[in-house]
């Protein structure tokens, strides 16, 4: 029993280091929507980028980072974690990436410097995203799907205070397959500016989804 523990707590940290990755990816896509001095590349993705551009490799990178995400997702659920708990170190993660990028692209620094100030820069994130107003992209379809989230956001904020566990499920799998959704979306959209606003608004909804806890 003790062993089956061990190891399933060992599957979950290995879950959660996936969702870690697919945070950071994710997260690092965003910002090459727009052309950059430089690039941090993965090397598998290299290709994408020589053939592809900036562009490219960033709609690559969000999708990766996504898959990942919910790769992660799937697993930690797979060995009994709780949906909630990978959310939260997700949301954690990404804001902690999307600080860190902020920060460094306004100055060197050192590593001291920046572990020092990381907590303060992932608040500072965590609020700019907070203060993202709903873009507007003429899309009738993304329209649809940002009214889509907000009717399920009030049904699951719903049977959370019904305090009914099959229903609270249900709407747990269905923003799953929400979020599933927006990574085709996101390669309807025309401009990468369009597509970095709509990568940034996920975050916020994703907040907005773990306020309800």
């Amino acid at each position: 029993m003790e062993n089956n523990k061990g190891i399933q707590t060992a599957e979950q940290i290995k879950s959660a280091a996936i969702g870690f990755i697919g945070a950071g990816i994710f997260s690092q896509g965003t910002l090459y929507f727009q052309p950059q001095s430089n690039y941090n590349i993965p090397r598998i993705l290299y290709p994408v980028f020589i053939y592809l551009g900036n562009t490219g490799l960033a709609v690559t990178m969000v999708l990766l980072g996504l898959a990942l995400l919910f790769f992660g997702l799937k697993k930690w659920m797979g060995h009994g974690g709780k949906i909630g708990l990978y959310a939260l170190v997700s949301l954690a993660s990404l804001a902690l990436f999307f600080s860190i990028l902020i920060f460094t692209g306004k100055k060197k620094t050192s590593t001291e410097e920046l572990v020092k100030t990381s907590e303060e820069n992932r608040q500072k994130g965590i609020e700019k995203i907070n203060a993202m107003e709903k873009p507007d992209f003429g899309n009738p379809e993304v329209d649809q799907h940002f009214a889509s989230f907000e009717i399920l956001l009030q049904e699951y904020s719903t049977a959370f205070k019904n305090k009914s566990k099959a229903e609270i499920a249900a709407k747990e799998k269905a923003y799953m397959d929400w979020s599933s959704k927006s990574a085709g979306l996101i390669q309807k959209l025309n401009t990468p500016e369009q597509k970095q606003q709509f990568a940034l608004y996920l975050a916020k909804l994703s907040m907005k989804w773990q306020e309800v806890k």
